[in-house]
């Protein structure tokens, strides 16, 4: 205990004596004048700082009663005393203190020289002046010193740790080249060695005093720098033998002499002229193995072994030599070799790992198993360029790559390893780490290009230690780690060996709190002096409630740590709306939209400045109100408007209920209706047909009197308007059942037009009406059903009639347009309401009432019209006016386009293509189809030729000729599949052809169909006599040519298959007697005869083993050509394949009835090598020669 006194010095009490003892300031001690104490402060180590009425600081120890004077100096070498008077001391955890001595300015306490050394921003000022004074001085919790001056304002003095060190060979010049180390070493005298960018070797003892550099004879010398090249690896052998390889000067082995620090050094490099020498002077990473050879991973030929062997020099094993399976040519950049517990060798490369498999002292059989990556594998290596391997106790495997973070190595099943990846993702600042190695507790400390991490294997966790915890800026360098004796971990950087025990470094346990700064809704910081929505600020707020309208927010918020805050990450959740932590890294805010209504609680933690999570959640409950709409109110509000809804829908429904009963009702009528008319009319058919075939033969007789004739034709006339009524309900019944099909053919519409109304000229006159037609053009080609065309036009016409005065005109006008037809019938009529157009074409609704000359509408005629026309994809329509007249229009499409595929049409040699697609060019090799067959079309008219070539274009390879001679012609040179010929053509006729062809052995198998105009009985049996299996008269159904050209290629192929298993004596049981029957019948007998030559001529050369295809060509007195196309056609297979399968079904005939072997069998079938005849007997018979013995014996 201590009492201060004002002018009588100050007394401390002895607690052993209870007595207390008086000390008096001693004047004139330094620039002491005056004995009044103003200020003490008491520092940890119980120094008394006394501040008087002079300038300075004056320091008591009681320890030995020492008193010490201590005054700062300025830039300029001169006391501050004209600053402040102030005494201001702080004092941190590690009994650092600082100092500011009345007078002015700031010093640190150097403890063990004694000293007040000045402590100031080196960066903003050159030292303490009068003029920048010290306003304050403030120690944080975390020890950082916080500085206000007048000059710099406010600043901050975070101390660097100490906890890691550098070793360098000249500590005062960090930049030193010589500190640039590549390499790190210690043998087992604790000597550290370390291999330098400069091309020095230097050592250090185990304290890490420099002793020298290693010469090139062998000594350890500070005066010397022989350059032996960049040391890019040092190890040390198990017979204490040292070994350093370099970038470029190949390998350095050491022998410890008698001589304290002189070693015997042999260098071994690259010699040409010796293949057991090494092939690379470029080593990477030096391994000693079991069996004390020393592996060397250099960077320009793979893997070097050194293999000493006593009584002979040392060899170096590579792959010049014997090492024979290592992949050199992905893999000659190696970087990397370690070995695991179990002593399996590792080799990591630029491009992969490396796995030794086998015995490694047998170099030529040992095998090398490579890991790469694989794309889109997750198991696979991360990045192929491998830096460090790595084996912890506990013998798991680690790999570090550039590029690819740090790789966990799994083995599995079979001799495969799965990779688990750790990168930035997981938290490493960076995917390229260029060494780690492990520390006594099982971390692995991991060195990226600027950053020291260490990686909890346990829990995946990653801690980094950034720059700001080292002395000086620098970068880590590619050589591997190593933990020293003394159980430091040493890393290779640009200013020398960092030095640091892992153990020693421990995370932060300071928890910084949570501030909440700011609250923001859209673009708005609310402030509680302005805003109802929060009374105080939000960092005081206890409960934030928000409107609906404002259920979106961003809190603004900071943890309160002064060290290092640009290092402190973030993380947020709100419960109740998010189920995990939202980590944000280095952001200070959390933003919600949209939230429902409902409680919420935001959760804010954060990490401290080194990275490590802190138990600082802050909690702010929060509360969102509900909207009108989801108030109690609205619910009942709702369920009112839900049993309106339902109430209004049940109504509407029932109302729809029962207009579908009246509609079902009215369809059932009109279906009864229907059904009773088609009865009467099946009914009316007989006699309406017995009454008018008699009248028609009267009429024809020509013996009647005028009147009677006159009666006649009347009778005649409406009994058949009474058959055109019974058929167009019977039309209207299949239109109803879908039963309506449409053939179509091209027609002339304008003649058909003038011929339909002839029919109407005799009315017209007795009606004294003008009746006329009008087209620009004579001829309009269009593709119609004619029958149904007919109807359309005959119902238009017969209702212009029906319903137009006498002495009125009617007028049929066809107008041709672009891509359609128009069809017009305008009359002169009594015209029809807009209200009545409206169902004009509904079934049973008549235009009027009755006509002007009193004939009743039957409500049929303009429905089956309007049915008809849409059948052609076409429309009607209608303009009328009543007093006027109607014009009814029909559109039709041009083409055929626009018909679907049930569609029929009807070819003729009349009629003009009007629509063909853009033609190319005749057929040409480049355009054949591949596996496609090939059709001949032989016909004059050369659009219909086009056309027919169209509908086969797309399945088949088309050809075309213009007359039998030139039809003729193509199918010698081309051998199609298939011909389609007309019958009547210049030069050679259809019949002239197929007989030519009949007659030819080479083309007598190619079916033929004659399309023609012939159509007697006598045309058809002189065709099928000249040998064509189908005769087809024009005009022609397309669909029905497709189904027969189809069906004569199908039984073309069943008949190949046929012949084809018959040649190779197969028995067809799924083809029953009557087909066989029917197949053998299809084929001529001169095919007949020409597969029984070839058969009879391949069975008695089998054994010939220079049996080719020209003689088989010469035996039969045909081209190769001709025999390869008729024998592919007729049986499926080419010349070749049928020698081959012939000679196999001889080899299996013999394997059942002789004992030869197989190798006799083989010549005995005319084949000379035993493998290739096993081979196609296996194809032939999908078993061996050997299985097909023990199979049959």
């Amino acid at each position: 205990m201590a009492v201060v006194t004002d002018s009588d010095g100050f007394y401390l009490f002895n607690p052993q004596t209870d007595t207390y003892k008086n000390y008096q300031l001693p004047i004139g001690f330094g620039q002491l004048k005056h004995s009044r104490i103003l200020d003490v402060y008491f520092d940890k180590q119980d120094n008394f700082w006394i501040r008087t009425e002079s300038c300075g600081v004056i320091r008591f120890t009681p320890q030995g009663e020492l008193w010490n004077y201590y005054i700062l100096k300025d830039k300029y070498g001169r006391d501050i005393v004209d600053s402040r008077a102030d005494l201001m001391i702080c004092e941190d955890s590690e009994n650092n203190l600082w100092v500011h001595p009345s007078g002015g300015g700031l010093g640190w306490f150097d403890r063990k020289n004694n000293a007040l050394i000045p402590f100031y921003n080196k960066q903003n000022q050159e030292g303490w002046n009068a003029d920048n004074k010290v306003t304050a001085v403030y120690l944080d919790k975390q020890n950082d010193l916080w500085i206000g001056s007048y000059r710099n304002g406010l600043e901050k003095a975070v101390l660097k740790s100490s906890l890691f060190s550098f070793v360098r060979a000249k500590d005062s010049d960090p930049d030193f080249p010589g500190n640039n180390v590549r390499s790190v070493f210690q043998d087992r005298n604790g000597f550290v060695w370390t291999g330098n960018k400069d091309l020095v070797v230097r050592v250090f003892d185990r304290n890490y005093r420099y002793l020298g550099n290693l010469t090139i004879d062998g000594t350890i010398d500070k005066k010397r720098n022989d350059k032996l090249g960049i040391a890019y690896t040092i190890m040390q052998a198990k017979d204490g033998t040292l070994y350093i390889g370099t970038k470029g000067n190949g390998l350095f082995a050491l022998q410890q002499t008698s001589t304290p620090q002189k070693y015997k050094l042999v260098h071994y490099h690259v010699n040409p002229h010796d293949k057991y020498s090494l092939n690379s002077n470029e080593i990477y990473s030096l391994y000693e193995d079991r069996y004390r050879n020393i592996w060397m991973a250099t960077f320009q030929k793979g893997v070097n072994i050194l293999v000493k062997s006593p009584g002979s020099e040392p060899r170096f094993i590579n792959t010049q030599n014997d090492l024979l399976n290592y992949p050199v040519e992905n893999c000659y950049r190696s970087r990397q070799i370690a070995a695991s517990p179990k002593g399996d060798i590792w080799v990591g490369t630029s491009n992969g790992l490396l796995k030794c498999e086998g015995d490694i002292r047998d170099f030529r059989k040992l095998k090398f198993k490579s890991f790469t990556n694989i794309p889109g594998d997750t198991t696979s290596l991360s990045n192929n360029s491998i830096h460090n391997i790595c084996f912890t106790k506990a013998g798991k495997m680690f790999v570090s790559t550039f590029g690819g973070g740090l790789n966990e190595v799994t083995p599995r099943e079979r001799g495969e390893y799965s990779f688990k990846s750790y990168t930035i993702k997981d938290g490493f600042p960076s995917d390229v780490i260029l060494s780690f190695d492990e520390d006594t507790k099982g971390n692995l400390w991991c060195a990226t290009e600027e950053n020291l991490c260490r990686f909890t294997i346990s829990s995946k966790e990653i801690t980094v230690y950034s720059s700001r915890y080292f002395p000086l800026q620098f970068g880590f360098n590619e050589g591997a780690a190593i933990h020293s004796l003394g159980g430091d971990l040493l890393f290779c950087s640009t200013k020398g060996i960092l030095k640091y025990r892992p153990e020693s470094i421990q995370p932060s346990t300071f928890v910084p709190s949570i501030y909440l700064a700011s609250i923001q809704i859209g673009e708005e910081i609310i402030d509680p002096n302005n805003s109802d929505l929060l009374s105080r600020h939000i960092n005081n707020t206890d409960q934030l409630t928000l409107p609906a309208a404002k259920n979106g927010f961003t809190i603004h918020f900071s943890a309160l740590e002064m060290k290092n805050p640009e290092d402190i990450q973030y993380a947020y959740r709100l419960v109740g709306f998010d189920y995990t932590w939202n980590k944000i890294g280095k952001l200070r805010n959390a933003t919600y939209t949209n939230l429902p209504k409902g409680d919420y609680t935001l959760q804010i933690r954060s990490t401290n400045s080194d990275g490590n999570w802190v138990d600082n959640t802050r909690s702010l409950p929060i509360t969102i109100l509900p909207s009108f709409w989801e108030t109690v109110w609205a619910y009942m509000l709702y369920v009112v408007a839900i049993l309106l809804v339902i109430f209004g829908t049940a109504y509407i429904l029932f109302i729809f209920f029962k207009l579908k009963q009246k509609v079902v009702m009215e369809q059932e009528i009109a279906n009864i209706k229907l059904q009773y008319f088609t009865n009467i009319s099946h009914e009316l058919r007989t006699p309406l047909t017995l009454i008018s075939a008699p009248i028609e033969q009267i009429l024809s007789r020509g013996k009647l009197q005028s009147e009677d004739k006159t009666e006649l034709s009347m009778v005649e006339r409406n009994v058949n308007r009474m058959l055109r009524l019974v058929n167009q309900i019977l039309d209207f019944r299949k239109i109803q059942n879908h039963k309506m099909g449409m053939s179509v053919q091209q027609m002339d519409i304008v003649a058909m037009t003038t011929q339909i109304m002839e029919s109407f000229n005799q009315l017209a006159a007795d009606h004294q009406m003008r009746f006329t037609f009008s087209c620009e053009n004579p001829h309009i080609w269009l593709w119609v059903d004619t029958d149904k065309f007919e109807k359309i036009l005959f119902n238009l016409i017969s209702n212009a009639f029906k319903y137009t005065p006498s002495e009125k005109e009617i007028r049929v006008v066809i107008e041709d347009g672009k891509d359609s037809v128009s069809i017009s019938v305008v009359d002169q009529g009594v015209g029809v309401s807009e209200e009545k157009q409206k169902s004009l074409f509904v079934r049973f609704e008549s235009l009027a009432q009755t006509s002007p000359f009193g004939i009743p509408g039957t409500g049929i005629g303009l429905s089956l019209v309007k049915e008809l026309v849409e059948l052609h994809k076409g429309h009607i329509q209608v303009e009328s006016r009543v007093g006027t007249g109607s014009t009814f229009t029909v559109c039709l499409l041009k083409g055929t386009r626009h018909f679907d595929e049930s569609t029929e049409f009807v070819l003729s040699d009349g009629s003009p293509v009007n629509e063909t697609p853009e033609r190319t060019t005749e057929f040409q090799p480049d355009e054949v189809k591949a596996h496609a067959e090939t059709m001949l079309i032989v016909e004059d008219n050369a659009e219909l030729r086009y056309l027919i070539c169209s509908l086969f274009s797309s399945r088949y390879n088309t050809l075309e000729a213009c007359n039998g001679e030139e039809g003729y012609r193509m199918c010698v040179e081309q051998m199609p599949d298939m011909i389609i010929s007309d019958v009547m053509m210049p030069i050679m006729d259809g019949i002239q052809m197929a007989k030519e062809l009949r007659t030819n052995v080479s083309t007598c198998h190619i079916p033929i169909i004659f399309l023609t105009a012939k159509s007697t009985i006598e045309s058809r049996i002189e065709g099928i006599e000249t040998g064509a299996d189908d005769y087809i008269t024009k005009p022609f159904s397309t669909s029905y040519l497709k189904a027969r050209v189809d069906n004569l290629i199908a039984q073309r192929k069943k008949l190949q298959a046929f012949y084809h298993a018959r040649l190779l004596d197969v028995d067809v049981t799924e083809i029953n007697a009557e087909e066989k029957q029917t197949m053998e019948n299809n084929l001529s007998e001169r095919d007949k005869e020409f597969v029984s030559k070839v058969m009879e001529f391949v069975e008695a050369n089998a054994q010939n083993s220079e049996l080719s295809v020209d003689d088989i060509a010469s035996a039969l007195c045909v081209s190769l050509s001709v025999l390869q196309k008729k024998l592919k056609a007729i049986a499926g297979f080419s010349p070749v394949e049928l020698v081959r399968e012939a000679r196999m079904k001889m080899a299996a005939q013999l394997i059942l009835k002789s004992n030869l072997t197989l190798s006799e069998i083989t010549y005995k079938v005319g084949l000379s090598d035993p493998h290739y005849f096993s081979k196609c007997f296996k194809k032939q018979y999908g078993i061996t020669p050997t299985e097909y013995r023990e199979k049959n014996s």
